[in-house]
């Protein structure tokens, strides 16, 4: 009798031990593995391009979250309030991937700000997206910047359905010359040990030459927090400004896209609350833009979609957002910015794209 106590103790011990050494050696091996980058980290230029920025041309830009072309309009987000992590199929991916990149082809942008890159990921079925957009932009130069590299993300919570291993980022393409890019890793993070399994948010800040001066034309490609309490976005928010005003104060023309996982201060309201989990995108402060700057962003529709169900088109209920957009110095004379409505088709973005000519004009 005594022994078959033993043994039961054992068993349920066993039962209890098996699970705490196995989450405490999964901890471990995420903190042995945690990608902590520097911050200030230089990037290797990809297929540099030779032209400089002409002074008096008009320069097209692009800025496009692209979802890891796994979040189109079928697909919903467990974040959001939906149940996926990833895509049924990696058919899927590719299709959307496709898609993704013969739209790009078509808009014959100068310069590319992609957001949500995966280069060898779960969620995405391990495809190299950046690779697949270089061969669809040939003779464009390429930067990568990781802000997702972890080795497993344990979310949610459900055999078959966690995120598993990440490398993501961001990547610029730019048909002009790019010198001496850096990723910056801007401040902030999540409290350990769920810091281990999330996004390192950064910048990648590229300089181009512009023909017959001294100047540069900076441009900065971003992706800022989501999910957090706001005290993230808002030290990031700090870190781009600073940036920005010591470029300016160089003299150098300054042009700010991506997504800012905030709405602009014009847009307060433009698309209100109609999910029951009230997602509510934060606002960007209205004093925040340093003296010399403006927005560039297109208000008559919407950037982003609630992830929280598939997307069906004039749905009452959908939630949408305006997120995405440019900051310009006011050296730069903006000439167009619109939102291009593919109905979040490839991603639960709509890509946005301004154009623009170096130096100031009076009439605009």
């Amino acid at each position: 009798m005594k022994k078959t106590i033993k043994r039961s103790l054992f068993a349920l011990l066993l039962i209890v031990l098996v699970p705490v050494i196995a989450g405490l050696l999964f901890i471990a091996t995420l903190q042995v593995t945690e990608y902590r980058p520097a911050e200030v980290e230089s990037i290797e230029v990809v297929n540099q391009a030779d032209a400089k920025v002409l002074p008096d041309s008009t320069i097209r830009l692009m800025t496009f979250n692209i979802g890891y072309a796994a979040l189109s309009e079928t697909e919903d987000f467990v974040m959001d309030g939906g149940t996926k992590s990833k895509p049924d199929s990696k058919d899927l991916v590719t299709e959307n991937l496709s898609g993704i990149k013969d739209f790009v082809l078509g808009t014959g942008a100068d310069i590319y700000l992609f957001q949500e890159v995966d280069i060898a990921s779960n969620r995405s079925f391990r495809i190299n997206q950046m690779d697949e957009l270089n061969t669809s932009l040939p003779g464009y130069a390429f930067l990568y910047a990781p802000n997702f590299r972890v080795a497993y993300v344990p979310f949610p919570p459900s055999v078959g359905n966690m995120i598993g291993k990440v490398e993501s980022g961001l990547v610029t393409a730019s048909g002009f010359m790019m010198n001496d890019p850096v990723r910056i890793q801007l401040p902030g993070e999540f409290a350990w040990p769920v810091r281990l399994a999330n996004l390192k948010r950064a910048l990648i800040v590229s300089r181009l030459p512009v023909e017959g001066t001294e100047k540069e034309l900076v441009v900065v490609n971003g992706h800022l927090s989501a999910y957090d309490d706001g005290s993230m976005r808002a030290q990031e928010m700090e870190r781009l400004k600073g940036i920005m005003v010591e470029e300016y104060g160089k003299g150098n023309y300054v042009i700010v896209g991506g997504d800012f996982n905030q709405t602009f201060p014009e847009a307060d309201g433009l698309f209100p609350v109609t999910d029951t989990m009230n997602f509510v995108a934060p606002v960007i402060p209205a004093d925040f833009l340093p003296a010399g700057f403006r927005f560039a962003i297109d208000l008559t529709l919407p950037t982003s979609r609630l992830l929280n169900k598939p997307y069906i088109q004039n749905d009452p209920t959908a939630q949408y957002y305006l997120i995405d957009g440019f900051i310009i110095s006011d050296n730069i004379t903006l000439r167009s910015v619109a939102t291009v409505n593919m109905n979040f088709r490839y991603s639960d973005h709509n890509p946005v794209i301004m154009e623009v000519v170096l130096g100031k004009s009076e009439v605009e």
